[in-house]
């Protein structure tokens, strides 16, 4: 007996990766078996006074009390599984125990109920046992509801109630009863099929429910995961920052001497020096420390962009006296290479209300840039124009060698270089367009950076349209008197 449970319980097989399938299959078997004396009881006592007909009642009251028995047990052993399972998965070996219980109790059950037709057969009336027929037939429809969650409760109820059946009728020798077996098989098999598409419906959506939780699951491991990684990066650029920042800070004061007491002693301030050696060499210790004071701003500066630590002034800003200033300051140096700096826009530049040190700060690198790269005899243009939404844009074109599609990204990076600035001594740090960047996005605007090998780059900020104002009269003088 206990071979053939197993092999009927293993008609679903209970591996590990099924296991949670097959425990929501046959938790919904329980719950059905367990609420089932509502359906099934007051089924029983309707039907049973139909047997007084031709049937004794003390036959009549046994059989009820017995299916009302193996009802409780039923739906005892149902509620006791729905309690082991409602916190926990079950173990495999654990669930094929519950599911052989499960399979005994309805089989029980329906192997009560169905002997109702060996109980009360008639011979000789064929209305009374058409009657106990029709009952037998018409209790798979409720059997096919109940049990299909877990298919082999459903053949083991199935299959007790076509044993008693098809004996009674096929033992009988008149054909209509034959007749009735071949109906009640027919019948049978479309109740089979329709419990297999209801099994499949709800494992279908098991294994979905299953998968939609794992995934879930995966999504907020992965997210957790993310937010620390995040968090982990976060913190080591902070300290990074911060590292630089404190060490820029350490690092001015001495260079600040050095640049100072190098003038001194290079202006001969405390009597000639007697070696022009000296002097040389003082010279070169005071352009080195301004290079290296210059660097440890730009770190600095760069440092507190990337901590969030980059407080801009706002205020209104002369776009042509900014780029006055700057076109000076770089003009002495492009001279020297016979470059010369132009201006590419007509009339009068807007004000800008942003910080005027990082307006200021954004042009000189651009330009800085542009001069170190462009080749003798060329042009650099300061450009500034209106976009189409609006914003304005600033920015800087050379005719120098032009960076590789490919370097763009590179150059943006922090100390980042391309071919031509690794090459080229003395071609600065790879701080200048990171600068520009993080200064541009402090304002909300955008870096842009097009380039295209031997036509030349073209560098821009764009400002958005809330900070472009309307030019004052100052600064449309000032812009008339410096390009007359």
């Amino acid at each position: 007996m206990s071979k053939v449970l197993n092999w009927w319980a293993g008609l679903w097989p209970v591996d590990e990766r099924r296991a949670p399938v097959v425990q929501q299959l046959m938790r919904q078997l329980a719950t059905t078996h367990a609420e089932g004396y509502k359906q099934n009881l007051p089924t029983v006592y309707v039907i049973a006074p139909t047997f007084l007909f031709w049937s004794e009642w003390q036959i009549i009251l046994g059989w009820a009390v017995v299916l009302t028995l193996a009802q409780v047990v039923n739906s005892a052993n149902a509620r006791a599984f729905l309690k082991v399972s409602e916190h926990s998965i079950l173990a495999v070996q654990q669930k094929r125990r519950w599911a052989v219980r499960l399979v005994l109790c309805s089989v029980l059950y329906s192997g009560i109920w169905a002997s109702c037709i060996v109980l009360f057969w008639a011979d000789g009336i064929l209305l009374n046992n058409f009657y106990l027929f029709a009952v037998i037939a018409i209790s798979l429809a409720p059997i096919t509801l109940l049990n299909s969650a877990y298919l082999p409760t459903f053949f083991g109820a199935a299959g007790i109630n076509s044993v008693f059946m098809l004996t009674s009728l096929l033992g009988h020798p008149d054909p209509v009863y034959w007749g009735m077996a071949v109906a009640y098989c027919m019948f049978f098999l479309s109740m089979a099929a329709h419990a297999v598409r209801i099994n499949r419906s709800a494992r279908a959506m098991i294994e979905m429910s299953i998968e939609k939780t794992e995934l879930i699951e995966a999504l907020s491991q992965a997210k957790k995961k993310s937010d620390e990684a995040r968090a982990t990066a976060e913190d080591a650029s902070r300290a990074k920052s911060q590292f630089l920042a404190n060490m820029s800070h350490e690092l001015r004061t001495p260079l600040n001497a050095i640049i100072g007491f190098s003038e001194v002693i290079s202006r001969e301030v405390f009597g000639p020096l007697e070696n022009e050696k000296y002097l040389q060499y003082t010279g070169d210790i005071h352009s080195s420390g301004r290079h290296l004071l210059a660097l440890i701003n730009d770190i600095l500066d760069l440092s507190k962009i990337e901590a969030g630590q980059y407080s801009i002034f706002e205020e209104r800003v002369d776009l042509s006296g900014v780029a006055e200033d700057c076109r000076k300051l770089l003009e002495l140096r492009a001279s020297v290479n016979d470059i010369r700096i132009e201006r590419q826009f007509s009339g009068s530049l807007p004000d800008l209300h942003a910080d005027k040190r990082a307006v200021r700060q954004i042009w000189l690198n651009l330009l800085t840039n542009a001069v170190k790269f462009a080749p003798s005899g060329s042009r650099v243009h300061i450009v500034a124009d209106y976009e189409a939404d609006g914003s304005f844009c600033i920015g800087v074109r050379d005719e120098g060698p032009g960076i590789a599609e490919d370097e763009l990204e590179k150059v943006l990076e922090t100390f980042g270089q391309g071919k031509e600035g690794v090459s080229r001594p003395g071609s600065g740090t790879g701080l200048g367009l990171s600068i520009v960047k993080g200064l541009a996005e402090a304002h909300g605007g955008l870096f842009t950076l097009e380039s295209k090998l031997g036509v030349g780059t073209h560098a821009s900020v764009i400002f958005p349209r809330d900070r472009v104002l309307l030019a004052s009269p100052d600064s449309i003088n000032r812009l008339s008197k410096a390009y007359p």
